[in-house]
């Protein structure tokens, strides 16, 4: 396994954090690259109102976790705060970071659709990197497997009923895998998609769809009953990301006059 941390004198850097924000400069400089295909003004890269959907993103999927786990945080609040320890839910650090967005689109007065656009390769991209920082934190694996290319988990990050377990399916990977084939695809069919939001829209199913697969592999995520919250979500998003491309298919906001490909 790899180490939480590693230490650098006084400094301890955590690589759940640290590859976080590789994660986001990943994401950051792609869509600076590819920001004139969607007639985004450049000079807003290095505006510091971009941390406002950074901000809003943190804190939704913070939220999302410690919802999903109160007993756990009820007993000991300050917890609550300790993000590098892991525990960002990722159904809402998406919602965080779309407001962050809509409230930037106001402000700069950008097509909101065409922000989205841009951004949404770079989302799942960053998804798919971050997801690895489950595998370095120990968490959000699968059910007990022999499987070759199954985990190991250490004991104490093992649920009580499978405490006697030594390795797991690898979920996070799963997901991984999964993102970086639809970010390859999405960023390949991105320019063929001249009408605004529909690449967005494509982010929504193929998001949602990896979500739905890999969450069969879930041992640890909320659940009311027998019914797990994020097929819920994953399953409606879809179906929100195929009406919205259906719709937009015969939309007249186009990207006019911007070779995209």
């Amino acid at each position: 396994m790899l180490p939480r941390s590693v230490e650098a004198g006084p400094i301890s850097i955590h690589l759940y954090g640290l590859l976080i924000a590789a994660a986001i400069y990943i994401g950051w400089y792609l869509a600076k690259k590819r920001a004139h295909f969607y007639q985004i003004p450049i000079k807003i890269f290095d505006d510091p109102i971009l941390l406002i959907p950074l901000a809003f993103s943190i804190i939704g999927a913070r939220l999302y976790h410690v919802i999903d786990f109160w007993k756990v945080y009820r007993a000991d609040p300050v917890s609550i705060f300790y993000i590098a320890n892991g525990g960002l839910g990722i159904w809402g650090g998406l919602l965080g970071l779309f407001i962050g967005f809509y409230i930037v689109a106001k402000i700069k007065k950008i097509d909101l659709f065409a922000a989205l656009d841009l951004v949404a390769p770079s989302i799942i991209l960053g998804q798919a990197i971050g997801r690895v920082g489950n595998y370095i934190n120990q968490e959000g694996f699968g059910p007990p497997t022999n499987l070759p290319w199954g985990v190991f988990i250490e004991r104490q990050n093992r649920p009580t009923e499978f405490v006697s377990s030594t390795h797991f399916h690898p979920t996070f990977f799963y997901e991984a895998v999964l993102n970086f084939i639809f970010f390859a695809v999405l960023f390949k069919i991105a320019p063929n998609l001249k009408k605004k939001g529909q690449v967005f829209a494509i982010y929504l199913i193929f998001y949602s769809a990896s979500r739905l697969i890999s969450e069969f592999f879930r041992i640890d995520t909320w659940t009311i009953g027998e019914i797990k919250i994020a097929h819920v979500i994953s399953v409606t998003v879809f179906i929100i990301g195929f009406c919205l491309f259906m719709n937009l298919k015969t939309a007249r906001k186009k990207y006019n006059g911007v070779d995209r490909n």
